[in-house]
């Protein structure tokens, strides 16, 4: 009986959690199992043994499998999550129940879980990692992330042997695992030596005294009210939860984690804290640059329209005092280029944003709104006639320049702008000074005027 197969037909990174279980517990077919896999991948499934590294070991347990339990296996997708790390990168979640018809004619249902990557390889998405855990509603103490199935017909392992099997799993994971007690700052419970790895230690006890035992001062200052919260948070709704973070390193840098964990019982009784992380310093950067890149003029590098909103919106959130807001435009632009041509219309955009650039603070803004229109925010604006300055040498040189490169373009540059404490949003700033800017204009171009609101 088919399984669950393309159920939400319109998400394509569901289909592919869907077409594995297919191919693997429907069709039971190794090789279209395989294909969905990156070469690459890590698996651990429920059965002491079932962790492999790499397609070929993946093949050995399928192999083993499917000769002892060739028959189709029916499965329902239930409760399916995703999230987007990144472009072409997701992390799925969802339930899966099983159910298995016995040699003797009787059925087994399993409830589980499974969670697992998916990335986009030259084009095809592939499963980079997959971890099934049973669902048990009577797990018991130190049972995190179970690596076995456990009904009632069968048997507990010893609790030496499972919890060797427990530590030899924390080393297996690709990720790392780090763990904590439950308590102020998080006291250091466990880590892994991935977990050591990522972070540049050499063994726990130079992880341990450089964060003086607690896990808290191994985040970033800036990011720890925001893990506590979303620690705190989650444990409360479900003890589980989701964070990024910055996480410090031993060469005093910090590297960007993703970590997923939940609340557990430590083998000495006490509440703790077990996370899986996964370094995404690579993916945050990407995503960081793309952030860039879309809020940057392509021509003049400085910011442009959608960038300076952002950044005007955010200085407006977080201060009182006055400040200035200019409209700059320049003057018989068309005829520059209708007599240099484009190429020679640009380096005289760039000449602007350039001075521009360097006449104001760093903490200011300064953007190109479309065609030769720019704007300049200043915040803790404390004194006009400084600003009435710069914007009068501005003007000289690019008059100056015009003169050495486009004679004939009588080009010039006008200023109309608002010193104010009350607009607060971008379109009230900018319709005000393009006012202003307006007035100067159609009086003598070339000039400026700056009007306190």
């Amino acid at each position: 009986m088919m399984g669950s197969m393309c159920s939400e037909s319109q998400n394509p990174v569901y289909n592919i959690v869907d077409l594995f279980f297919h191919y693997y517990l429907n069709e039971r077919d190794i090789e279209k199992t395989l294909s969905m896999l990156s070469d690459s991948v890590y698996t651990i499934g429920t059965g002491d043994g079932e962790i492999a590294v790499g397609k070929d070991e993946f093949r050995k347990l399928l192999e083993a499998e499917i000769k002892g339990l060739p028959s189709h296996i029916k499965y329902t997708i239930k409760d399916y999550h995703e999230k987007s790390k990144c472009n072409g990168s997701w992390y799925c979640l969802c339930r899966v129940e099983i159910a298995i018809q016995m040699p003797d004619g009787s059925n087994i249902t399993y409830a589980t879980r499974f969670t697992c990557s998916i990335c986009n390889e030259n084009g095809k998405m592939l499963i980079q990692t997959a971890h099934m855990s049973e669902s048990s509603g009577h797990q018991e103490e130190g049972e995190f992330f179970p690596i076995k199935f456990a009904s009632e017909k069968m048997k507990k392992i010893d609790k030496e042997v499972e919890n060797e099997l427990l530590e030899n799993f924390y080393q297996m994971m690709p990720g790392g695992i780090i763990g904590r007690y439950v308590g102020d700052g998080f006291p250091l419970y466990v880590i892994n030596d991935q977990m050591l790895n990522m972070s540049g230690y050499d063994n726990y006890d130079d992880f341990s005294d450089d964060i003086s035992g607690l896990v808290i001062n191994s985040i970033h200052e800036d990011d720890r009210k925001k893990v506590i919260t979303v620690i705190s948070q989650g444990l409360k709704k479900g003890n589980q939860y989701q964070v990024e973070y910055r996480m410090k390193t031993k060469n005093k840098g910090y590297i960007w984690v993703y970590e997923t964990g939940r609340k557990t019982i430590a083998q000495d009784g006490r509440d703790a804290i077990i996370g899986m992380v996964v370094d995404i310093s690579e993916q945050v950067q990407t995503r960081e640059n793309l952030m860039v890149e879309n809020s940057r003029d392509s021509l003049t590098g400085i910011y442009n329209r959608k960038g300076a909103e952002k950044r005007i919106a955010d200085a407006l959130s977080l201060q009182s005092s006055p400040y200035l807001f200019m409209m700059v435009d320049l003057d018989n632009f068309k005829k520059l280029n209708d007599i240099y041509g484009h190429a020679e219309g640009d380096k005289a955009l760039c000449f602007i944003a350039d001075m521009l650039s360097a006449s104001f603070r760093k903490t200011d803004t300064v953007c190109r709104i479309g065609g030769d229109e720019f704007a300049v925010f200043i915040h803790n604006c404390a004194s006009i006639s400084a600003i009435e300055r710069k914007v009068k040498r501005i003007m000289r040189e690019y008059i100056q320049m015009i003169k050495e490169n486009y004679p004939e373009s009588n080009s010039s540059v006008s200023f109309g702008g608002i010193c104010t404490k009350g607009l607060n949003t971008f379109t009230e700033l900018y319709k005000k000074a393009d006012s202003v800017l307006y007035e100067v204009k159609k009086t003598q171009k070339g000039k400026f005027q700056i009007k306190i609101m």
